[in-house]
């Protein structure tokens, strides 16, 4: 059954080379920290649906989302930290790979959040991973141009919000026509 859960023994799926010790620190940190990087979040998740999944592992001491550094809009990733090692662990344990907002989230080890790592680092102002991308990716390749296009993002992400509500619920598709009923 534990095959099914990350491994703990690998501590972290990346190296932050802004991270301002030796290798053997980063790893220590790594292994004493209460704080997780997510990646891989929609650009729509909230800080609460954040909260709501994350505090079934613990009790959490502060949630950080990631901005764009330009746009200062969310772009796909975030900081949870919480009280106790043990709720980190948990946390990497059952929560990686997990759907939210549609999208498996990635959930590592960090190091510690310090002020300044909320910000993407990507040259648009986003995430350096997007700008790799060589999937195609709807969600990210629109929500970043939307973001730089500027106040026309708001109008594409209402109506996109507005779509989703329609599928996710039903109402205005098929479900509002009157069932056609046999006459007698």
């Amino acid at each position: 059954m534990a095959s099914l859960f990350k491994d703990q023994t690998k501590l972290s799926a990346y190296r932050d080379r802004r991270f301002p010790g030796t290798q053997e620190e980063f790893e220590h940190a790594l292994l004493t920290s209460t704080t997780v990087y997510v990646g891989n979040m929609s650009f729509y998740t909230t800080e609460e649906q954040i909260y709501e999944l994350f505090s079934r592992t613990g009790e959490i001491k502060k949630i950080i989302m990631g901005l764009d550094k330009n746009s200062k809009t969310p772009c796909g990733f975030c900081f949870v930290l919480y009280y106790s090692r043990e709720d980190t662990e948990d946390c990497v344990k059952y929560i990686s790979g997990t759907i939210l907002d549609d999208r498996p989230i990635r959930v590592d080890f960090d190091w510690g959040f310090q002020e300044g790592r909320q910000w993407g680092r990507g040259r648009s102002g986003g995430q350096v991973r997007d700008e790799y991308r060589t999937d195609y990716d709807p969600d990210i390749l629109l929500v970043t141009y939307c973001n730089s296009v500027g106040g026309y993002g708001k109008l594409v992400q209402r109506e996109l919000e507005a779509q989703r509500q329609l599928v996710d619920y039903g109402t205005g598709s098929l479900n509002s026509f009157q069932p056609v009923m046999p006459h007698h």
